[in-house]
């Protein structure tokens, strides 16, 4: 879709260092002189509450919720977390997250697609597909947080083939989670107005850079600019215009937070005329100029 920079795991700790404790019971510990990533980090949260900017990752993100509970952006739709959850983020995607309870706890496992074992393109393939997070029943929960205790035991013993054995682990979690995708209703598109929102949210996706008008997508869509209007606020609650917008603003922030392109070069590909419209349009939103919101981020 674009050539937009991907955070590598590295930059993504380092950007969220907060997010993680010193010397934590479980999981690596971020702080520490000799750290250093090498395809996998395993992570828990020190539950905090915590919000995160938008980010584009290159690697997977494997996240299981023991408790609390947080909104998770990914691309279009937003997932209500819960205690017992496990979601799979892939490479290339724009998420976000919000901690909506205090004291929510998650653990993570995060590693390069390459750090995988070689035969399991299919599966990946079905993930990249299927984003939504699982609800898991106590006896899969149990299993899941499991293997995840059982890949933390092999990196903090390092003894032979650790690596291996837990790439294999990494396959069984995520085979777990394919089959718990599949377990779940599929929600059926019912009606003409579901199927609009549904083709619009997903138009977006492919083209924020290209179009900022609701008459551009309703022309793509073949039909009326009011049609379409209408139908998203009746089905979403907001705007067409509120949903195309905030795609934009969510871009805008992760190259302003993890990219070293100037201001003038993110207006440039994100269509806009010049950075001083890009931005009074990010201020109108955020309340704050492009400039001086990534002085607040890296500050």
């Amino acid at each position: 879709m674009n050539n937009f920079p991907l955070v590598t795991i590295e930059q993504m700790l380092n950007s969220y260092k907060q997010l993680h404790s010193k010397n934590p019971s479980f999981g690596m510990d971020t702080y520490a002189k000799d750290f250093s990533p090498d395809g996998l980090v395993i992570l828990t949260n020190n539950g905090n509450g915590n919000k995160g900017i938008p980010v584009r990752c290159g690697h997977y993100i494997c996240i299981l919720a023991l408790k609390g509970g947080s909104v998770r952006h990914v691309n279009q739709y937003d997932y209500n977390i819960t205690a017992q959850s496990l979601q799979l983020l892939v490479p290339g995607v724009i998420h976000s997250f919000e901690d909506t309870q205090p004291n929510s706890e998650f653990i993570v496992l995060a590693f390069d697609p390459d750090f995988l074992p070689n035969g399991v393109e299919e599966l990946l393939d079905f993930h990249n597909k299927n984003l939504q997070s699982v609800d898991l029943d106590c006896i899969e929960f149990k299993n899941v947080r499991n293997i995840y205790e059982q890949v933390n035991i092999e990196y903090k013993n390092e003894k032979g083939d650790y690596k291996e054995i837990s790439k294999h682990l990494l396959v069984q979690l995520l085979y777990i989670l394919k089959r718990e995708k599949l377990a779940k209703p599929k929600l059926e598109i019912k009606n003409r107005s579901q199927q609009i929102t549904s083709q619009f949210l997903s138009l977006i996706e492919k083209k924020f850079q290209e179009y900022k008008s609701v008459q551009a997508y309703a022309e793509i869509l073949n039909i009326t600019p009011k049609h379409l209007s209408e139908t998203i606020s009746q089905s979403l609650g907001k705007s067409a215009l509120h949903f195309i917008h905030k795609r934009i603003i969510k871009e805008t922030q992760y190259l302003l937070c993890y990219s070293d392109m100037s201001i003038k070069q993110i207006s440039s590909n994100l269509n806009f005329e010049n950075s001083s419209e890009l931005g009074r349009f990010f201020k109108r939103y955020e309340g704050l100029s492009p400039k001086a919101y990534r002085l607040h981020f890296n500050h």
